[in-house]
């Protein structure tokens, strides 16, 4: 490890001090007030895409000149224009932190300008061509799929060879340029597979051997029937979500009583993993607890950006298992526009539909795959707005955010409401543009101005979805749902 690495591990390792609840509008410290910010970074190599990626880290000083952190309420802007800039959530890296992601080969250079606290605009910078990773990467992305990238674009002719066991190559591919990568989607689960790639004025590169991810559980779309709801956590612990004020008893005690049949457990946000080692006892025994009763769990995820990265840390979802080996039972990403979402990926419109592409390559035909998509009845969009035929191509089932209270400005009835379900579902099958099954996203938190659905509106969102065809409904979310709303749950069979 160089220098410059280890000081950014120190970096990252600073010890968080007990601190006071955030505010609305004041940083919270592990630490004194920053009064001087400066920045470090470091190349995270070139990808399966055939991009370079850059992190950088804020770091922060008091006014002795000793280093402080940030655990809550500021604000950065993250900009450059030498490629994407992702920000990340702080508790990936310890500090706000961005990842540029870029096809250019050559200087870099990445504005951070620090809005909440006021410390003013620093810029970092690094130059690719200095970066001693590897350039050309091949990695599995699953059972079935194996990307292979190539950095910087290449304008000629690239081919790609697979070679078998015996030394004997097959070309896969000839691709004009400009290129930089190439999945295959011909592999078989567990197996290994060699690679050379080709391009005029470089010399050939072998990659190999490269294993393909054994096969996942077969699930079916019964996994994600009937009544079931959402639960998040953080690693957070100034956030009333962190982990360890998770009751895994209680959770398990109200999911039977409720009659859940499934829980859509977030386990992912973006490339950001967030069953930490230090959680996953807890989630664990939400799982297996869950398990016991005989009520699945659905690893949900929230995709934002359409890269190798993020889609792989889905694909990993896909596979989680307890320590006592109970598997999910099939995934739900959460496919949104947005800046918190896919909004600013590359590509904007196109990478919502190519996620799921890349899910159902990565994971073949027979995994459940049920993407949670906008609502084009409430939110009044179609196909050009949203590409609801495209991602209904690559899922089992579609699951509309029909959170009926915070799409209107004012309050609705049980009759209102089974007229939204009715003409959400009838909407979207009409703009998927064929007969998919539909679990329904219903509304038990207090978002929007209306407050929280009561018990009247929790009965009649499941009589309808249930009386129009879908296979079911999972209301958003564990957290809001409030004691009147779980009994509405309990009386209704499903």
């Amino acid at each position: 490890m160089n220098l410059a690495t280890t000081a950014f591990v120190a970096l990252l390792a600073v010890l968080a001090a007990p601190s006071p609840a955030p505010t609305p509008d004041v940083p919270v410290y592990s630490g004194n007030p920053a009064v001087r910010m400066a920045l470090a970074s470091r190349p995270l190599g070139f990808d399966a895409d055939g991009n370079a990626r850059w992190l950088v880290v804020s770091e922060f000083f008091d006014a002795n000149g000793r280093p402080t952190r940030i655990l809550a309420n500021s604000d950065f802007n993250w900009t450059s224009r030498d490629g994407y800039v992702q920000w990340q959530t702080r508790l990936r890296y310890g500090q706000p932190s961005a990842i540029l992601t870029t096809a250019r080969d050559g200087p870099l250079a990445m504005n951070v300008q620090a809005t909440m606290p006021k410390l003013g605009t620093l810029v970092a910078r690094t130059d690719t061509r200095t970066w001693s990773a590897p350039r050309v990467v091949a990695r599995a992305l699953g059972p079935h799929a194996i990307r292979i990238g190539w950095f910087p674009q290449e304008r000629g002719i690239a081919r790609i060879v697979r070679v078998d066991p015996h030394g004997h190559g097959r070309t896969l591919a000839v691709i004009a340029g400009p290129s930089s990568s190439y999945l295959d989607t011909s592999v078989l689960p567990g197996r290994r597979y060699r690679y050379t790639l080709y391009r005029a004025g470089h010399p050939a590169v072998a990659l190999g051997p490269i294993a393909a991810m054994p096969p996942p559980q077969r699930t079916t779309i019964a996994n994600m029937a009937g009544k079931g709801m959402w639960l998040f956590f953080t690693s957070d612990p100034l956030d009333p979500l962190y982990y360890k004020h998770l009751n895994p008893q209680a959770i398990v005690a109200q999911a039977v009583q409720a009659g859940l049949h499934y829980v859509e457990l977030r386990v992912a946000y973006g490339a950001y993993w967030e069953v930490s080692a230090q959680a996953k006892p807890t989630i664990d025994a939400i799982v297996d607890g869950l398990a016991a009763h005989g009520i699945k769990t659905i690893a949900w995820t929230v995709p934002r950006d359409d890269t190798f990265e993020d889609v792989s840390t889905s694909v990993r979802a896909a596979y989680y298992r307890t320590a006592n080996g109970t598997a999910v039972a099939g995934l739900a990403p959460d496919i949104e526009r947005g800046s918190d979402f896919m909004g600013d990926a590359p590509g904007g419109f196109a990478a919502l539909w190519r996620y799921a592409r890349a899910l159902r390559e990565a994971l073949g035909p027979h995994y459940l795959i049920v993407p949670t998509v906008e609502d084009p009845y409430l939110e009044h969009i179609d196909n050009t707005e949203y590409p609801f035929r495209q991602i209904a191509r690559y899922g089992d089932a579609l699951q509309p955010m029909a959170y009926w209270r915070m799409m209107r400005r004012t309050p609705t009835t049980p009759a209102e409401v089974r007229v939204l379900i009715h003409a959400s579902y009838m909407r979207l099958l009409r703009e998927a543009g064929r007969n998919i099954p539909i679990n329904i996203g219903g509304q038990t938190d207090a978002e929007g101005p209306n407050g929280y659905p009561p018990a009247a509106e929790i009965t009649a969102s499941l009589e309808e979805s249930k009386a129009t065809g879908a296979i079911g409904e999972s209301f958003f979310a564990w957290d809001g749902t409030q004691p009147f709303q779980w009994n509405a749950l309990a009386r209704y069979r499903w």
